[in-house]
């Protein structure tokens, strides 16, 4: 893993000659001190660092800034570089609408680029941190499925990268877009390791109609969350054995999948359902709202709407993007111009009111098993 905390080009960008870096490997965390470039004991995993300030003291305060990374929410995005565009779009929205600074780590698998310099520019300005992170050793020789690529397999390799450095660490999924104003913190877990918004499509039975049948069978919990937005505890997860468990499960759920008592074209969901048991908080459903309850009430209230799917938020499309959506994706392109986003105008949105009115029948399907499911 390559570890790199940016700065904007022109500013200090200093690099620091001692750093103490986690890494990740072989199912074990193993604490590296040293200078300059690290090689593992295996030779698979670099690490070097730069930026404004140290990142093996990632809680000391930085040189021209203030707070304690600690104390800050680590939030983690993972992304093989296909989609760039929604990674660095979601990263901006969310420090828009984010309402104290958080660090943001971009983990970036099998290779490594710089941020646009404008979403430093940006970010900074709000009072965030961007950490870029390479991280090189990602492939379990397991296959990816439809537009999900086998690098979701490493969320844990993504979440252990950062996990040592902050109480509180939220992954990420890139396909994420905050559209209101939030506070991560308050989703923090109170007592599990754990908090996470239901999967509206699962755990409803819209998906999987066998879905409780197959729980009770397999001896599994009725309950079943999203992996787009993990909010961790980061020392009761290092304890819990989750990220372990999450290994075998993966394994196990490549030949077989419980939920489905059969095969399952999901790559990463099950398994961390599977590793976590119970041992975690259910959010809001407002958190991670995903593309199944599209132009619901649901939808409306979200705090972070997450484009399950292969149709995400970008490129953004008329009859897909209501007024909330254009306004924050047309702010992301007018203060982060690099990205080269293209906004439909806003008398568009009729588009969207006509989408909306042709599914009026799967609306109301999907609102009522929602509302079933949060009244139990």
């Amino acid at each position: 893993m390559v570890s790199s905390l940016a700065s904007v080009p022109g500013k200090d960008s200093s690099r620091s000659r001692t750093a103490q870096i986690l890494l990740f490997t072989n199912a074990r965390i193993e604490a590296i001190s040293a200078a300059g470039t690290f090689l593992s004991k295996e030779g698979n995993l670099q690490t070097s660092a730069v930026g404004d300030f140290k990142p093996g003291e990632l809680g000391c305060r930085p040189r021209g800034g203030s707070g304690v990374t600690k104390e800050r929410i680590g939030v983690v995005y993972l992304t093989d570089g296909r989609r760039d565009d929604l990674t660095y779009a979601s990263a901006v929205a969310l420090g828009l609408n984010h309402s104290r600074g958080i660090d943001i780590h971009i983990v970036q698998a099998g290779f490594s680029a710089d941020p646009p310099p404008t979403v430093l520019e940006l970010l900074q300005a709000k009072g965030h941190r961007l950490a870029t992170h390479t991280l090189l050793t990602v492939d379990r020789g397991l296959p990816g499925r439809g537009h999900i690529t086998p690098t979701a397999y490493a969320k844990s390799e993504a979440i252990a990268l950062v996990s040592n450095e902050h109480d509180v660490v939220c992954y990420l999924d890139n396909d994420t877009l905050a559209v209101q104003p939030l506070d991560l913190e308050v989703a923090a877990p109170k007592a599990q390791p754990l908090a996470a918004a239901p999967d509206l499509s699962i755990s409803t039975g819209s998906d999987n109609p066998t879905f409780f049948a197959n729980c009770d069978k397999h001896g599994l919990q009725r309950r079943y969350f999203n992996s787009g937005l993990l909010i961790i505890n980061a020392s009761r997860w290092r304890a819990s054995g989750i990220p372990e468990r999450y290994e075998a499960a993966v394994r196990a759920h490549a030949e077989f999948c419980p939920y489905w008592d059969g095969s399952c074209t999901d790559l990463d969901q099950c398994a961390f359902n599977i590793a976590a048991g119970g041992s975690w908080e259910t959010l809001p459903v407002e958190f991670n709202v995903q593309k199944s309850a599209f132009q619901t009430p649901y939808w409306d209230r979200a705090l972070i709407r997450h484009y399950t799917g292969s149709k995400k938020f970008l490129p953004a499309r008329a009859h897909r993007a209501d007024g909330k959506e254009r306004s924050v994706l047309r702010r992301i392109a007018h203060e982060c111009q690099d990205l080269g986003l293209e906004i439909p105008a806003g008398y568009l949105g009729l588009a969207y009111w006509a989408n909306r009115l042709r599914r009026k029948a799967e609306r109301a399907r999907i609102s009522r098993l929602i509302g079933q499911f949060l009244v139990v």
